[in-house]
């Protein structure tokens, strides 16, 4: 299930909101005209309780934008996630949109840029995200042995074949996976050597 189906249906299964709480028009970073008109909502979803849906569309050049986050930040912290099967890679999880994901086992990464934005989705979601941007990386290269063998590898993660750890780090501390044995601690150096890299 897509990210944008996941955060769908947990709206439509909503006890409250939606909720507005801002509206405004700012300049659209994609075609630079003050015609970008960004609302914000707070509902009290499933799972993960109130999350805060900011939309925005541009009248002038069609430019839309989707964020979503927690409502209640928390400290900075770190998620380590022991992923050991198939029911480790349906876990949900909301990514922040300045939060950093990795897989030290093989050194993915997925850094924020200047346009990031928070996203609802599992861990198995999270892989399909990893596996897009491989291939688009060795869309000229299909028969290279490194494209190869991380194209097995994460094939084999999302069916819940392959053991990894996922790691989050989030300095604004409105991250969650939903799941038994998360792990979740104090930013740590490691997230810090991390976040330098932004």
């Amino acid at each position: 299930m897509a990210s944008r189906d996941i955060l769908d249906e947990l709206i439509s299964r909503s006890t409250r909101g939606p909720l507005q709480l801002y509206r405004a028009v700012t300049r659209c970073p994609s075609c630079g005209s003050y015609a970008l008109e960004i609302t914000e909502y707070m509902y009290s979803v499933p799972y993960f309780g109130n999350i805060i849906l900011s939309i925005g569309t541009c009248s002038s050049c069609g430019y839309k934008y989707r964020d979503v986050r927690l409502a209640e930040a928390t400290e900075p912290k770190k998620i380590i996630v022991k992923v050991e099967g198939e029911r480790e890679v349906r876990y949900l999880l909301i990514k922040s949109a300045m939060a950093i994901i990795y897989i030290p086992e093989r050194g993915y990464e997925m850094l924020p840029g200047p346009a990031s934005t928070g996203f609802i989705t599992t861990i198995e979601g999270l892989l399909h995200r990893f596996l897009e941007v491989l291939e688009i990386l060795c869309k000229d290269k299909p028969d290279n042995e490194v494209c190869s063998e991380n194209r097995e590898w994460l094939k084999n993660a999302i069916e819940g074949k392959q053991r990894f750890t996922l790691i989050i780090c989030d300095n604004e501390g409105t991250s969650k996976v939903i799941g038994d044995n998360v792990i979740v601690t104090e930013i740590d150096e490691e997230c810090r050597e991390k976040t330098q890299k932004l």
